[in-house]
């Protein structure tokens, strides 16, 4: 079983990233990590930030020779922008600046802020790049689309960038839908036995923590209009995950996203220390988080499917875990009806 913390704050020196359970003997390409975090940071939508932002990362430990070795990986990535912002009493709507401050005691939505910052999200990226080599090395490989923006339900680079453009001059922010499909997931991963065992509601978790996502679901966007008998005339339908078990197909997960809630031209307020109304303005949001979270989704449910594989096959190695699964593709590949 994986498992991974992360530490740091948007402004702070760094971020910090454990993840613990990963088998030896994974190459690891430095140039495939740097290559989606900068993918991550430079979607469509992102704020000036990201500009300032290059992400340099160090691999501190569970490396080498370019091999895991069993042990703990750490990881850390410098941030660039390190200036802290002003102390303010004045939550933003739709961020967790209220939830936070009361259930803290703290009087500066500032140091909430620094840690639900979306900015931990690239260290999420970083360790699940881990994941996606190790799933990769086994056959599963991720790839991400967006399926809406704004009120696009045909997406584009030329209509994207256009309708990012005039929600920036309007001062707007926009919200969207986003696909992920997994191929080559092999049959029987997850349970049914126990709820919190289904891989789809593991899945949903790990999506739902990304910053912005507000919606998750399994299958294809045509499964609940069909009627049961068109759902058994085409099982795709149903996102490769039944009775929270892998059925040997692809995985088609879908998430939404909200709009950002940071608006330049400021969003309504009050102020907790003197409980007067004024307008919570942001200057550094992104237009739209659709994009990035779309890269951020493929490595975080790389590190839910990674930690399912090893539960599923075991082993320690790369080398003990790739035969297990490659037997076990011969013995079900029979009895998957595609």
């Amino acid at each position: 079983m994986i498992r991974y913390l992360t530490a740091g704050e948007s402004h702070g020196d760094s971020l910090t990233g454990i993840l613990e359970g990963f088998p030896a003997g994974v190459r690891t390409d430095r140039a495939y990590i740097a290559g989606e975090l900068a993918r991550r940071r430079g979607a469509p939508g992102r704020s000036a930030r990201q500009s300032a932002e290059t992400d340099p990362f160090e691999i501190l430990s569970g490396l080498r020779g370019g091999l895991t070795t069993g042990a703990p990986i750490a990881v850390s990535i410098k941030n660039a922008v390190r200036a802290v912002p002003e102390p303010s009493a004045l939550p933003r709507p739709g961020h967790a600046d209220l939830g936070g401050m009361l259930k803290y005691g703290l009087a500066d939505a500032g140091l909430v802020r620094e840690r639900a910052s979306a900015r931990e999200t690239a260290m999420r990226t970083a360790l699940g790049c881990f994941a996606s080599l190790l799933n990769a090395a086994l056959g599963v490989k991720a790839s991400s689309r967006v399926t809406s923006l704004g009120n696009l339900r045909t997406v584009t680079a030329r209509n994207a960038a256009d309708q990012i453009e005039r929600a920036r001059r309007n001062g707007d922010t926009l919200g969207g839908e986003f696909e992920l499909v997994f191929t080559g997931v092999p049959a029987g991963l997850g349970s049914y036995a126990h709820a919190d065992r289904r891989l789809g509601a593991r899945l949903g978790a790990a999506l739902l923590g990304i910053n912005g996502v507000k919606g998750f679901s399994v299958g294809s966007a045509e499964l609940t209009a069909a009627g049961g008998k068109e759902a058994a005339r085409r099982p795709e339908l149903s996102g490769g995950i039944d009775g929270g078990v892998t059925n040997g197909r692809d995985i088609v997960l879908r998430c939404a996203v909200k709009p950002v809630p940071g608006l330049p031209g400021g969003a309504p307020s009050r102020d907790l220390r003197t409980l007067k109304r004024a307008a919570a303005v942001s200057r550094t949001s992104d237009i739209t988080a659709v994009f990035a979270a779309a890269v951020i989704a493929e490595h975080v449910a790389a590190l839910e499917l990674a930690s399912a594989l090893l539960e599923k096959f075991g082993g320690d190695s790369l080398a003990e875990i790739k035969p297990r699964v490659e037997a076990w593709r011969k013995r079900t590949a029979r009895s998957i009806n595609r």
